[in-house]
Parts: structure tokens; sequence; C-alpha cells
């Protein structure tokens, strides 16, 4: 089946909604995006979308997957529809359907190729911060992208950058390496891209964040940054170094996005001139604040780490879990929880408090 014309319309055998073809938006390894009108009953347009079009039933079925996964997520594209459309007479073959949000300003690399102007480190830290928010969410999930580059994340309303193009990402089960089968050979290191490694892993897609975020303060999208250029930037000491590190060495690089996260954003919590924890085994951990990961997954890191999960604090608690700051405690005031806490460590339980970047490393050590 070749290319749609302009002016055809196509209606969803799922939703039952009709999407009429404007003009391509683009081609890539996997198929076509489309301008389209979203079609209200009368026959009218009632919204632009963009319809993506692909004869990869795999792909298609891991950016159905992830949309519905990140349904909701304000810096993922929304998957507003997902079908098949079968062929007439069955003379070629099917074509599987994606209708997807339409990002008003293109891609990042339509977007700077059009100005032409580096981002200011607040901005970019900004939207960087964002996007790791939600690429820790997947991180956490076990999933990994793969291909975040320049032509994958989209400038949307008040130049909000979203994460899109979900068609070789993937998840493993834990401790299960993931075998490289396909990525985008320019936006990944030489090591990667000779074959010398053979697994993807979070720290790699640390490196394409990091490569965005100098992209980014370069208002370049085409070159590929190396950490010696990074000094040109004329950045702050802390940026400067989070760049280098986070494009760097992958033995060297953030293990993931959390880490990469903490670095841009910081991490103080209460006793933090105690000695190290080494471990949750058999430590009582109660949480307090909010984290960047659901509280129910955060009680089964614990319990995976040989740990157990108190809900309030009493004198069995071995270990506090620092979250951000809830916006019910306003002026600095502390949380119910915390301040027993410290109440009880005053009397002489010893009790250790950690933040949550802590936290996960404790937890993926335990993993590991």
């Amino acid at each position: 089946m070749g290319a749609f014309k302009k002016g055809r319309e196509i209606k969803s055998p799922v939703s039952g909604v009709s999407y009429r073809i404007q003009r391509v938006l683009g081609q890539g390894g996997f198929g076509t995006a489309y301008l389209a009108d979203e079609l209200n009953r009368r026959g009218k347009p009632a919204d632009m979308v963009c319809l993506k079009t692909t004869l990869d039933q795999a792909s298609w079925h891991r950016e159905s997957y992830f949309g519905e996964l990140l349904r909701r997520s304000k810096r993922a594209i929304q998957t507003l529809d997902s079908f098949p459309l079968m062929p007439k007479g069955g003379r070629s073959a099917i074509q599987y359907c994606l209708v997807l949000e339409l990002a008003e300003h293109g891609t990042v690399a339509d977007y700077l190729e059009k100005t032409g102007k580096a981002w200011t480190p607040a901005r970019a830290k900004r939207e960087i911060i964002a996007l790791l928010r939600m690429l820790d969410q997947l991180h956490g999930a076990s999933a990994t992208h793969r291909d975040i580059t320049p032509m994958n994340i989209f400038v949307c309303g008040n130049g909000t950058l979203k994460l899109g193009d979900f068609g070789i990402a993937r998840h493993q089960l834990a401790g299960a390496p993931q075998t490289v089968d396909a990525f985008n050979p320019a936006f990944v290191t030489a090591g990667m891209a000779s074959d010398a490694r053979r697994y993807w892993q979070t720290a790699d897609d640390v490196y394409q964040m990091g490569q965005l975020l100098a992209m980014l303060l370069r208002g370049d999208p085409q070159t590929i940054v190396k950490p010696r250029m990074v000094d040109s930037l004329g950045l702050e000491d802390g940026l400067k170094a989070i760049v280098k590190r986070a494009i760097g060495p992958r033995k060297k690089r953030y293990a993931d996005a959390f880490e990469m996260l903490q670095a841009l954003v910081g991490d103080k919590v209460s006793g933090a001139d105690q000695a190290p924890l080494r471990s949750l085994v058999d430590k009582t951990v109660v949480f307090t604040g909010p984290l960047n990961i659901k509280r129910f997954d955060a009680e089964v890191l614990v319990l995976q780490s040989g740990g157990k999960v108190a809900k309030e604090v009493n004198k069995d608690v071995d270990v506090v879990v620092q979250g951000g700051r809830s916006p019910h405690y306003k002026g600095g005031h502390k949380g119910r929880k915390l301040l027993a806490a410290e109440k009880l460590a005053k009397k002489g339980q010893k009790i250790t408090f950690i933040g949550e970047a802590e936290f996960r490393r404790l937890t993926r050590q335990e993993a590991n």
C-alpha cells in the first residue's frame, strides 16, 4: 500500500472516529507521519492530529503499549487512537495506525533549526528535569527508550518538551540485560555503534538525554557533543560537570535517569553527617514526603531489598526516607512523621535519615 493521498479519509475500526489526511509530516525507518484532521460526527474538522502508519507490527505494538502506559503523562506525546487498517481486496499489506497528539512546533530539531537560538541554562534545565522525571518512571519499571533524539522530542505549547516515538523502547526482566537490535546510530557512542557493547542500559538513555541537554544549550541539533566541547558553552561549573558526566564514558556516567535528575535538582536530607547506610536488609523503613516514584513501588523495593515497611514511626524504625516537602507543610514546618522520628532519635533510638537518591542507590545495589 502506497502513501496516503491528501483528502483521503480513514475510519478507525476501534474508536469509530474518522481522520482526513492533509500532508506528510515526516518519514522514518518504521513508517510515515501525516498531518490529519480528526472529523466530528458531521464530517467536519474537529481537531488536528498526527496520524502515523507503519507496516511493522512489532513497533506498532510497542508504541501502542507505551502510549497506554504513559496515558495522562504530561511529558509524553499522547496516543489518541490505535488500530490496524485492513487492505481492500487483500492486494497489499496491513497498515498499522497510531493517532497521536500534535506538537505545535514540531520536533526539537525543527524548532532549533527554525529559531537558530541556544536555550538559556535555566530553560534547558527546567525542561530536561521534567523529561527526566518521566524517564525515571520508565527506568523504574525496567524499561528503556533507546531513541531520545532531537527528532523524537517534540515542542508543544509554551515551549514544553514531550517525549514521543516509543517504537524501539523495551521492557526487560530484572537482571536480564537488553540486547541491542535497533537504535539510531547517529545518537549513540562509538562503542555502541561499532557493536562493541551488545546491551542497552539505562545509562545509554542518560547519554542521549545528556546530548539533548547539550544540544539545547548550543542551539544545534545536528552536532554530537564531545565532553571537551562543553567547556566552550560558558556554563557554571555545576551544570558543566553534569553535562560532561552524562555524555562521558558509560562506567562514569549517571546510572539512570534518577541519578541525573538528582544531580540537577539536588538531594538535601536531615542527618547528612551520619555514617553511610550499607544495606536495607533487616531494616524497618518509613517514608515521609512525596517521592518521584509511587509510594507503593518504593515499598516493594524495600521488601525486595530484604527490609520491612512501617506506615508510622515507632520503636522498630531504623531508616527514614525523606522525599520532597509536602505542600501541606509550608513555611519550613516539618511533617508529623519527621518530627516523630527526630524525637525518637534524640531519645537515643538509632535512626538513619536518607534521601530518595540514597534509597534508590541502596535498592539498586541489593538488586545487583
